[in-house]
Formats: C-alpha cells, sequence, structure tokens
C-alpha cells in the first residue's frame, strides 16, 4: 500500500452474478437506443420511475465506546418490516406524489395519515408491487400528470413483469408516450433514481427513523 498510493481499501457492495456479468456493450446499446428515443424530448416530457422500500430498522452508527470492547450495542427497538414506495421525477427535476404499498389484506385508515401531499396508498399480500398496484399508480398518478403535456412523452424503467401490463400499454400508445425498460440487471447502474436519489433520501430516513425511536424510547 505505501509503494502504490493510487490503491486504497473500501468496502465492497456484494452484486449477484449476472448483475457483474452485465458488460460495456450492452450499456453502450442501451444508451445509444436511449438518444434516439430522447430526440426532440424536452426534459419536462421525459420521466423516470422506480420502486424502492423503507424499513424499520434505523441501520447501524459509530459511537463512541471504551477501547477493547467487544460487542458495542445502543438500545433502540426496530423489525424486520418494509414499506414499497414509488418515486417518479423528470429530467426537469419535478417530483410527483410517492404512491405507497403496505404488506397488509386491507388498509387501516391510520396508515394513511400525515404523509406528503397526494400521495396515494395501497396494499398487496408481498409487500411489493404487482401488476394491479403498478396499475393504479400509473392510470392515477403518473397518466393525469402526463396528458397536461404536449407532444412526446417518454417514461423509463425497469422491466420487472409486474410493470408490464397491457392497460399501462394501451394507455401509452394511446397518449403517444414511449415506454422505454432499462436492461436487464443493470439498475445498479443505469437506474437514474437509484443512483442518485435513494442514497441520499433513505439516509435521511434513517435519521428521522433514529430520533422518532429515541423520543418514544
Amino acid at each position: 500500500m505505501r509503494r502504490h498510493p493510487e490503491i486504497t481499501v473500501r468496502f465492497a457492495s456484494n452484486i449477484k452474478r449476472k448483475r457483474a456479468a452485465i458488460g460495456a456493450d450492452t450499456i453502450n446499446e442501451y444508451f445509444d437506443h436511449l438518444s434516439k428515443e430522447l430526440e426532440g424530448v424536452p426534459p419536462t416530457n421525459i420521466w423516470n420511475y422506480d420502486e424502492t422500500n423503507l424499513t424499520d430498522d434505523p441501520g447501524n452508527k459509530r459511537i463512541i465506546t471504551k477501547r477493547g470492547m467487544k460487542y458495542p450495542e445502543r438500545i433502540i427497538n426496530s423489525t424486520k418490516t418494509a414499506t414499497s414506495l414509488m418515486f417518479c421525477g423528470s429530467a426537469a427535476g419535478e417530483i410527483l406524489p410517492p404512491y405507497v404499498v403496505y404488506k397488509a389484506e386491507a388498509i387501516w385508515s391510520t396508515w394513511t395519515e400525515n404523509g406528503p401531499p397526494g400521495t396515494r396508498y395501497n396494499r398487496s399480500k408481498s409487500g411489493w408491487f404487482d401488476s394491479l398496484c403498478f396499475e393504479d399508480w400509473f392510470m392515477s398518478t403518473l397518466l393525469p400528470r402526463l396528458k397536461k403535456a404536449d407532444g412526446k412523452k417518454v417514461v423509463i424503467g425497469d422491466n420487472l413483469s409486474s410493470h408490464i401490463n397491457v392497460t399501462v400499454l394501451e394507455a401509452c400508445r394511446k397518449f403517444n408516450i414511449a415506454f422505454i425498460a432499462l436492461p436487464p440487471n443493470s439498475t445498479h447502474l443505469t437506474q437514474p433514481l437509484d443512483v442518485a436519489y435513494f442514497k441520499p433520501m433513505k439516509t435521511a430516513w434513517r435519521t428521522i427513523l433514529t430520533q422518532w425511536k429515541v423520543r418514544k424510547g
């Protein structure tokens, strides 16, 4: 390390072999196709969506402790509960209200209180977006905004089977919306929301969650 100052030690993220197999040819081919689709389309008509989840675990935090202590711990309650959210933003910086999906058979009214203005709520057995949740999000949240725009609209997102919905595709054809799917197993490189937006959002979420749990005791 002293002989080679350009080398450093860092934590490595674990990725699956399928993701590691994504090469430059796949990425270049995708961006070549994307650039053609985006020709003449203003930033206000280019939209990117992605789903993520917020957990009930605020994560680990560095603390000051006595040297030699084997297992430094802090007392804070947490569970494995996670709530799914869909976010969508334009290339011009406009963000639509989030869409929240709970893992439940039914929604309690208290689960829909005090959320961001315009937030829409749903539920699924798995807690993730299924075809019905995605269709409801698209028709109720994204499509009304796209209808207000003139000319061609472009929507960029992953290629999950739950998102390939006949009703959604028909709406895209009817309202001049180009639906562009990201290359399989490449979202860690090509998904704008995943790369640039979710990390600071989740950092802020963990801070808020920690403060709430400390006050709650």
